[in-house]
């Protein structure tokens, strides 16, 4: 059975700066299940987040990470925003490169700093896993 592993991410993004923070290197093949953000009071959708895959240990603070851009799989826009509320999405966004990272690439646009507060929930998919999926594939 697969098992699902809560990624957290908490730092202080400076005033009209970028911060991309970096989890650790992700050992087995895996799906990101969910995405939570919390934007504190006064916020006022001044902080852009976007959720990465890669598979560099890079973060830069000029420009965005190379890798997926899991928002943009899904959406209009390619980040979230909020003020004083949580966000939290259930997805589906498969990855099966072991040794991927997952990235949180942060822009503060306001005169203030804020804090990157984010949950990033994956299941770990094992060779037992995939093994039931081709199963379920093959006979339909």
């Amino acid at each position: 059975m697969a098992r699902l592993s809560t990624i957290s991410f908490f730092d202080t993004v400076d005033a009209n700066s970028n911060k991309t923070l970096v989890s650790k290197r992700i050992t087995q093949k895996f799906t990101i299940k969910r995405i939570q953000a919390s934007f504190a009071l006064n916020t006022n959708r001044t902080l852009k987040l976007r959720f990465f895959i890669s598979d560099t240990l890079e973060a830069p603070t000029t420009k965005q990470p190379e890798g997926l851009n899991v928002l943009k799989q899904l959406g209009q826009v390619d980040y979230i925003v909020g003020d004083d509320e949580p966000k939290d999405f259930e997805i589906e966004i498969r990855e099966f490169t072991k040794g991927a990272r997952i990235k949180i690439y942060a822009e503060n646009i306001d005169a203030f700093e804020h804090t990157i507060d984010c949950q990033v929930t994956i299941q770990l998919i094992t060779a037992q896993d995939l093994l039931g999926r081709i199963k379920e594939v093959l006979h339909g």
